[in-house]
């Protein structure tokens, strides 16, 4: 873009990342020491810059006070896949906010998943005239999951960014997340903070990482690792045999994670907010078939206790034991039946449910007398008698 280079911005936490050109830009993070000794070079390149003399010389004098600090040059580069479907009220926002991402190294992949509205038509001209790297890809209606595989398919990166069409990344985020990448060996997948906004920009919820690092099979069984559009994935654990399940209607996500995580615990928790995850009026989670939702949500979870009991046993907890019983209770108002064979099968005889947002103090004391059964079954004809 900027022929020989291109500058030098700073990153977060005042470290600074230098963008070199020939192909790909260069990302290098400055530490310590390192950052003070380079400091006036980067702002008299930037002031360079600012006054359009950066030139092939300005360049030639960074990669060298980058060779004499003897600071390492990682290249990197980002793919990020967009599956859309029926988003013209927010692709050309989503995409505005990669245009404003403080580095250039990255590629945009939009996988139209058979559109019924302008989506189509949007990405075709989005395609061709903006100044990102944007290729786009036509399918019929197959669901999001399988969009994201096909984006795959067709990515060049080394970490991939999914990105929901109606979600935004804050300017740093990429720049920011691969700072953490090279800072941390490389993890497989960094677990994003993010915040969720309504359409009118309010704060509907925010989830911030700053509790140090979560018991991650908790984590997992919580739905609590980042969210799809806030997370960075190394693109390698998709030339394994793990990808997105496009045969399940909903818990896609956490079931991604699982498989990534049966291979991989190399991993990272961000506690910088750069993703804003927008709530829509009619929500990404729909209240229909919610019998059909719960019961995968509750069988994803049975799976993953198996998968400890047998290969990690050591890591077995009342904690994990509690919110799989959490989840089969959520379940029970949708598929009794399927509740209590959940229950029998997976919670062992000698539970003893615990107090959580779940499950109240009135629920334990009747638990006490009648068991999981005979509490639901009471609580059911309870809420009978209220509904009417």
């Amino acid at each position: 873009m900027f022929g020989d280079g291109a500058l030098v911005a700073p990153a977060l936490k005042g470290d600074y990342r230098c963008h070199g050109s020939g192909g790909r830009h260069a990302a290098t993070v400055l530490k310590g020491d390192q950052r003070a000794d380079i400091r006036f070079k980067c702002l008299r390149l930037h002031t360079a810059f600012k006054s359009n003399t950066f030139n092939r010389e300005t360049a030639v004098h960074l990669r060298l006070s980058l060779f004499q600090l003897n600071v390492p040059q990682i290249v990197m580069k980002v793919s990020v896949i967009i599956p859309c479907y029926n988003v013209e009220a927010f692709i050309e926002e989503c995409i505005e906010s990669l245009r404003g991402q403080n580095m250039q190294d990255f590629e945009v992949i939009c996988v139209n998943d058979g559109s019924s509205d302008r989506t189509k038509e949007l990405l075709d001209r989005l395609g061709n005239s903006s100044e990102l790297s944007i290729k786009v890809i036509h399918q019929v209606n197959k669901g999001a999951s399988s969009a994201r595989n096909h984006g795959l398919q067709h990515a060049s990166g080394e970490y991939i960014q999914f990105l929901d069409a109606d979600d935004l990344l804050t300017p740093g985020k990429l720049a920011h997340q691969l700072q953490l990448v090279a800072e941390h060996e490389s993890p497989c997948v960094i677990f994003g903070s993010y915040r969720r906004e309504d359409l009118e920009g309010d704060l509907v919820r925010e989830r911030r990482y700053t509790d140090g690092t979560p018991n991650i099979w908790a984590s997992l069984m919580l739905t609590d690792l980042g969210i799809t559009s806030a997370n960075l994935f190394r693109a390698d654990l998709f030339k394994e045999d793990i990808q997105w399940n496009e045969n399940l209607g909903s818990s896609q996500e956490y079931d991604l994670m699982f498989q990534i995580l049966k291979k991989h615990q190399d991993v990272l928790f961000d506690p910088e907010v750069n993703t804003v995850i927008r709530v829509r009026e009619s929500g990404s989670i729909s209240q229909t078939n919610l019998d059909q939702k719960w019961e995968r949500y509750v069988q994803l979870r049975v799976d993953i206790m198996a998968y400890i009991k047998e290969n990690k046993p050591a890591l077995l907890s009342n904690e994990l034991y509690q919110i799989l019983f959490d989840a089969i209770r959520m379940l029970y108002p949708y598929q009794p039946t399927r509740a209590k064979e959940f229950f029998k099968s997976a919670i062992p005889k000698n539970f003893q449910p615990q107090l959580t947002p779940v499950t109240g103090k009135s629920y334990l004391q009747m638990y006490k007398f009648l068991g999981f059964a005979g509490t639901e079954k009471l609580r059911s004809l309870i809420s009978s008698e209220k509904a009417h």
